[in-house]
């Protein structure tokens, strides 16, 4: 039960059990035992160390049982991957429509001129606005009109792949740390949440089937239909572990100058 060392009693670790659950990941469970009340040092380094534990003590023997999560007593950790596929609503210019933008590549120009023409007659211009041809450009006509009318926003759906890690806060890096604030192409996106080396846990089969199969808007010079990787936020749960939370947008982002490709 313990040991007598330079003539003090020691405590005495038992054996050691280790149990898994793919919602709190390990549970490392250290009991120990001693002769007398004589566990208060042990009871404070794992206080220090932010371990729980449980302490029985008499005069005549003394127990206690740590409880951890992996990273605080040095066994590697095993994360937990939760994977959520969301549906986000967002506004944009009338003239970030995928139609729009479609007609001002086909017909360069053509949005500038609209909306000089729209600004002409709410100056109260009364001259010197050419009308829209809807027979040049597609639509020309109508956006003018929208625009006349005050209608500067529409509403779209946008969807969202979110990722939340679940790890011991003894874990050192996560790749929510890399390529933030970057464009990665459906493929490079997949090819980044399937990994294997990555998560404990990959996106699965059915969210990847989900991710390949939504359909891109018309291609626009400059733009990339693609997933924007936002900073990820970190929280303090029970059990002395992490959440980390990282999300991945889906849009048409302007890579010409405003945003980078993921490497």
């Amino acid at each position: 039960m313990s040991i007598r060392i330079n003539g003090t009693l020691q405590p005495t670790r038992q054996p050691v059990k280790v149990s898994y659950d793919p919602e709190r990941g390990l549970h490392i469970t250290i009991p120990w035992e001693s002769a007398g009340n004589n566990l208060g040092g042990l009871a404070l380094a794992y206080q220090q160390q932010r371990v729980a534990y449980e302490w029985e003590g008499t005069n005549r023997k003394s127990t206690l049982v740590a409880s951890a999560s992996g990273g605080q007593v040095g066994i590697p950790d095993l994360t937990i991957d939760t994977w959520q596929i969301l549906g986000n609503e967002i506004q944009l210019a009338v003239t970030m429509h995928p139609l729009v933008m479609a007609m001002e590549a086909a017909y360069p120009g053509t949005i500038g001129r609209i909306t000089r023409d729209v600004n002409f007659v709410n100056d109260g211009e009364t001259v010197g606005q050419p009308a829209p041809d809807p027979a040049a450009a597609p639509l020309s006509g109508q956006l003018y009109f929208s625009l006349k009318a005050g209608e500067t926003h529409f509403a779209r759906g946008q969807y969202v792949l979110r990722h939340t890690t679940n790890v011991s806060n003894q874990y050192n890096t996560n790749v929510s740390d890399f390529n933030i604030e970057r464009i990665y192409t459906t493929a490079g996106l997949l090819s980044e949440v399937t990994n294997g080396n990555s998560w404990i846990f990959p996106l699965p089969g059915r969210m990847v089937n989900k991710i390949s199969n939504l359909a891109a808007p018309p291609a626009v010079p400059g733009y990339l239909w693609g997933w924007r990787k936002l900073p990820s936020t970190e929280m303090t749960i029970a059990g002395n572990r992490v959440e980390i939370t990282t999300e991945y947008w889906l849009e048409q982002w302007n890579v010409a100058y405003v945003y980078k490709l993921a490497i």
